[in-house]
């Protein structure tokens, strides 16, 4: 698809109902374009009226004379300062409800990604090209209404010139080839140096965000001068691109006013001749000089301020397009049915997966039966490819070959919202969001009444760090919850969990940052949960995953054993060693 199919088939949406609008506002801008040519005309008559008085000894009637057409001219001025006003509040109105459409696309869009596809691509860059790209949504309009009355303008006032004389037209005329020709220029040599520009500014975006959500690293190693060394370097290269690219529009803006000045000469000249001839009233003469301006400057300002704006807008919208023609890894089939009631039966069948930036398979022919309200732990070394399993369930990603099956049927038969609202997941990473303690909680069942969340946060063990906090669960946590331990960060996701109550449990290092003591009440907390559900464990420390009902021990990408922890023991295999470790005072 070319690319100027492609940005209307992605925009269309967020301008779909509104041209009826649109429509009203063209009619605005046809009267605003009759009311500012009337002017000149109108200026052009006094002029004549005057003359005509002053050369008839009519002074003292001048005043009535031309009282009615300044009466004219001073309504036209009014009506078209209302119209004005009228014109770009309407306009501004309508482009506002297309952005936050489109807006609103942009995230619905990005929602649907895939975990793979998020990584694949730096988070600055999205967030730059996505700002951008909803801005062009809303001014593109606006450099259509621009150049739609300035158009408008130089027809009707190419049309009245022929009518007045068409000697002084062609006059005026004579220097828009040139400026056309400089318009075309101009659009090929800009627009792929403002496709560089565009992306430079997304990989400072890209640097600045990563250095705001690294700052802990960063500071823990004193690497402060290094970002900032590498941000400086890409901000200056940037700014010169940039420097470079609107000295290039100041010269054609300088261009075109040269242009503009030429033209109103040759009018100027032409002018002075005819009325030295008496081929044409001095009036119209005073009303072609008025009128100059509306043929010179279409072409010199679509030159030197549309052309760059419309550049820069296109440019934002096809990167945006390249962003979003990126292939899905999970996409939800258009006949997805709704997963409502769950026993929690989970079948791997011949499960095999590769990361598309990775050579090796993450996972190579897997097969794992998990009966209906049963725990399962999975163990092994890291990457061993244990959370990827885990993500296969939730459709974070999607096998390379083989099914995930909940109940009997494939995980991909089903929306990918009520599948995830069936599975309860806890990773050893918690992601907060900077806002309060209860609504972190909440998050996850955001009709849940504040007795609700104070259960779970107890059953979490996080009631107690909570109530003495200033503000108690009224506390905001922080970007990510930095304000918060590890260990209290990963008790609010576990207060999640037992709020959000799913038919199936995925914990996968859920107390890794607890203590000891507070480890063992979560667990007992869990065991209570865990009871009548299906639940799979990932855990390093053995001691909280023996008493699964089985134990599955993943060793490349490969399930290499499988059975209780009685019986893996007496099998003296890869289990065997890893407790004999951990027993021993060593955690792998």
């Amino acid at each position: 698809m070319k690319d100027g199919g492609m940005l209307l088939t992605m925009i269309k949406s967020a301008y779909r109902g509104l041209w009826l609008r649109y429509g009203f506002i063209v009619l605005l801008i046809f009267l605003g374009v009759g009311l500012t040519v009337v002017e000149p005309v109108l200026f052009g008559r006094i002029f004549d009226v005057v003359v005509g008085s002053l050369t008839r000894n009519e002074a003292q009637s001048l005043l009535s004379s031309v009282a009615g057409i300044l009466g004219l001219w001073a309504a036209a001025g009014v009506l078209n300062i209302i119209i004005s006003i009228a014109t770009k509040y309407a306009l501004w109105h309508t482009n506002n409800v297309a952005s936050n459409r489109f807006a609103n696309d942009v995230l619905r869009n990005l929602l649907l990604w895939s975990r793979e596809r998020f990584s694949r691509n730096k988070a600055g860059r999205i967030i730059k090209i996505a700002d951008e790209s909803w801005q062009a949504v809303f001014h593109i309009p606006t450099l259509v209404s621009d150049l739609l009355p300035t158009l408008l303008t130089f027809i009707v006032v190419l049309v009245v010139g022929f009518i007045l004389d068409w000697r002084l037209t062609v006059a005026a005329l004579s220097i828009v080839p040139v400026s056309i020709g400089m318009g075309v220029y101009a659009w090929k040599r800009a627009a792929p140096k403002q496709d560089y520009i565009s992306q430079q500014w997304s990989e400072l975006t890209s640097h600045f965000e990563e250095t705001v959500s690294n700052i802990s690293v960063i500071q823990n190693f004193a690497q402060e001068p290094q970002r900032q060394s590498g941000f400086a370097r890409i901000l200056r290269d940037t700014v010169k691109q940039q420097l470079r690219l609107d000295v290039f529009w100041a010269i054609f803006d300088g261009g075109g006013g040269s242009l503009y000045m030429v033209g109103r000469f040759c009018v100027f000249i032409v002018g002075i001749v005819l009325v030295a001839r008496q081929e044409v009233t001095v009036g119209v003469f005073i009303t072609f000089l008025s009128m100059s301006s509306y043929l010179f400057a279409p072409v010199q300002y679509a030159i030197a301020n549309n052309l760059p704006r419309l550049t820069k807008q296109k440019t934002a919208l096809r990167l945006y397009a390249e962003l979003m023609a990126e292939e899905n890894d999970v996409v939800e089939h258009s006949n997805a049915k709704q997963l409502t009631k769950v026993d929690g039966a989970i079948e791997v069948r011949n499960v095999s997966f590769r990361y598309r930036d990775q050579s090796a398979s993450a996972l190579r022919g897997i097969s794992l039966t998990i009966p209906a309200g049963t725990s399962c732990a999975l163990v092994g070394p890291s990457g061993a490819g244990k959370s990827t399993l885990i993500k296969l369930l939730n459709r974070t990603i999607d096998p390379t070959q083989g099914a995930i099956m909940i109940d009997g049927r494939d995980v991909r038969e089903y929306t990918l919202q009520s599948l995830r609202r069936q599975i309860g997941v806890v990773t050893q990473e918690t992601y907060l969001f900077h806002n309060t303690i209860f609504n972190n909680v909440r998050f996850v069942q955001p009709k849940a009444t504040r007795k609700q969340v104070i259960e779970a946060c107890k059953k979490a063990q996080a009631h107690g760090f909570i109530s003495k906090l200033p503000k108690g669960y009224d506390s905001i946590v922080g970007e990510r919850g930095v304000k918060l331990s590890g260990g209290e960060r990963q008790r609010i996701a576990l207060a999640r969990i037992f709020l959000a109550d799913p038919p199936i449990l995925v914990l996968d290092e859920s107390t890794s940052a607890l203590d000891s003591e507070t480890e063992k009440r979560v667990q007992e907390s869990l065991q209570e949960v865990m009871e009548g559900r299906t639940t799979i464990v990932i855990a390093h420390r053995l001691s909280t995953i023996y008493l699964a009902d089985q134990i599955a021990v993943v060793e490349n990408g490969r399930i290499v054993d499988l059975g209780t922890h009685d019986t893996l023991i007496k099998k003296g295999g890869l289990y065997d060693r890893l407790w004999s470790l951990q027993a021993g005072g060593y955690i792998v």
